[in-house]
């Protein structure tokens, strides 16, 4: 089974549980734990985070969010890509993707839509972040020619879980004086990190 097989086979057996939902239990469930999540900064690997992605993407198939069958928080506005109850996700591509939905994963709100005061600060912190991540990408001349690939890979690593916790400590807050919750990527496998490489609790 290739890869993006055993993903897809393994999303479907996330989505089982939610799948035997009727659409009133679904909207139910998706309108409860939106109000768990407000007001707060949540990693993406959270588990409460990550089952709500997976009961949301039942609700995509079954367009849940036009049937209007629960009453969800009123401090969500609806998302334009997908009518959705507005529930931004922040990537480290945010200067191109913008703040992502995380009810069906498109481009919500695009980076000059940002309120001016956050966009300043987080241009600074994903040219940053892009310039570790590179390293992780650079071609066979460019490993020949850097000397100690591995030296060099460890420290680009090493940068970028310090941009993501000074993200996550400092940037991201501000946020939530505009959106009413707000989703962070808390890893990045491209430079071997993982949600606990990245301290918040300290």
């Amino acid at each position: 089974m290739a890869e993006t097989d055993a993903e897809n086979a393994l999303w479907s057996e996330y989505k089982a549980p939610f799948s035997g939902f009727d659409d009133l239990t679904l909207a139910r469930w998706l309108a409860q734990t939106l109000g768990q999540l407000e007001g707060r900064l949540w990693r993406m690997s959270h588990p409460l985070y990550t089952a709500y992605r997976v009961a949301a993407s039942v609700g995509n198939d079954r367009d849940i969010w036009h049937k209007r069958l629960a009453n969800f928080p009123a401090v969500y506005p609806s998302s334009e890509c997908c009518d959705s109850p507005l529930l931004p996700v922040f990537t480290r591509n945010v200067v191109e993707s913008g703040l992502l939905c995380g009810n069906c994963g498109e481009t919500a709100i695009t980076f000059d839509d940002l309120p001016a005061d956050l966009r300043s600060g987080v241009e600074s912190w994903a040219e940053n972040y892009g310039n570790a991540h590179a390293v992780a990408h650079y071609d066979e001349n460019q490993m020949r020619t850097a000397g100690d690939y591995d030296k060099i890979f460890e420290k680009a690593a090493s940068e970028a879980e310090n941009y993501l916790r000074i993200a996550a400590m400092e940037l991201l807050p501000r946020f939530l004086d505009h959106y009413p919750v707000l989703i962070w990527e808390d890893q990045d496998e491209c430079l071997e990190i993982g949600p606990t490489d990245i301290p918040t609790w300290q």
